[in-house]
């Protein structure tokens, strides 16, 4: 008796393995097709990526996605990012999370998948399709993040007025990367040359969209909003006597002196690891 129940205790076991072996190579009935990326984008640059699963079923199946690097923070850490599921051009998407089951229908199934990324760098971005708990299929794309690439300029104009001399000095930052700048902190500093002390001193915050070549530091706006005009960022004045009593609210830094004095503006910007630095001698 207890051999019998021995043996069927074996082939049950025998039964129940050859079963879970059988489900786990029997080719899985949903495939990724294709995965469309861009094969550069910028910082902060965002939009979709594409992807097509193939449903061989006959009806409806479940699966579940798990995306990897398509979104990311500021420290260039993953962080989730919402999987659209589209039945046809007419139809909303259905949304899901980017870890869960997905609804597939029978044939080509066309998914979204938003992306972004703050650092700059490779990346690869990931798709892996799981049914039961058994990974049945994995397809990986590279992104390229290009950097911004910042910049900083400066020009001046000079006023004589009855007993001094103004300098007004304009800034404009740019940004030649593909990449958006976000965060971009900028000091702008007038120096006593003749002292070697910093007089007057700023700091900023800028976000500059790529390609801008000619973004300006300052600017004033008319009372009705109708006209804006290029401010300056910094303002020396020099007198032959005693100094003027303007405040010169319009400039972020302002240093008053004497003629024969020498001052220097500079500004220095700075995003993550870049730093870009313009330096004006006033007088020139």
């Amino acid at each position: 008796m207890r051999n019998k129940l021995l043996i069927g205790a074996i082939v049950t076991i025998i039964l129940l393995s050859s079963a879970a072996l059988y489900w786990y190579f029997t080719p899985a009935n949903v495939s990724i097709v294709s995965i469309e990326s861009p094969s550069e984008v910028g910082t902060l640059e965002s939009g979709f990526i594409y992807f097509m699963l193939q449903s061989n079923a006959s009806d409806y199946v479940n699966v579940t996605l798990k995306v990897k690097n398509a979104l990311e923070d500021e420290k260039g850490n993953s962080i989730p990012s919402y999987v659209l599921v589209y039945g046809s051009d007419k139809e909303p998407p259905t949304i899901n999370e980017p870890t869960g089951e997905v609804s597939l229908k029978p044939g080509i199934n066309q998914l979204r998948v938003f992306f972004g990324y703050q650092v700059p760098g490779q990346k690869k971005f990931e798709v892996e399709i799981y049914q039961k708990g058994r990974l049945i299929d994995a397809k990986s794309a590279e992104i390229t993040v290009l950097p911004p690439v910042i910049g900083v300029s400066l020009q001046y104009n000079n006023e004589s007025r009855p007993g001094y001399d103004l300098y007004k000095v304009y800034g404009s930052l740019s940004n030649t990367g593909k990449g958006r700048a976000s965060g971009v902190v900028v000091n702008i500093s007038i120096i006593n040359e003749t002292t070697n002390t910093t007089v007057s001193s700023t700091t900023k915050g800028y976000s500059i969209d790529g390609f801008d070549f000619f973004y300006p530091m300052s600017i004033w706006e008319g009372r009705d909003k109708s006209q804006a005009t290029f401010g300056p960022i910094a303002l020396v004045e020099l007198s032959s006597g005693v100094p003027s009593n303007e405040k010169y609210l319009m400039a972020s830094t302002v240093a008053k002196g004497k003629i024969g004095d020498r001052y220097r503006v500079v500004v220095t910007a700075r995003w993550q690891d870049q730093i870009a630095k313009a330096e004006m001698a006033i007088p020139p």
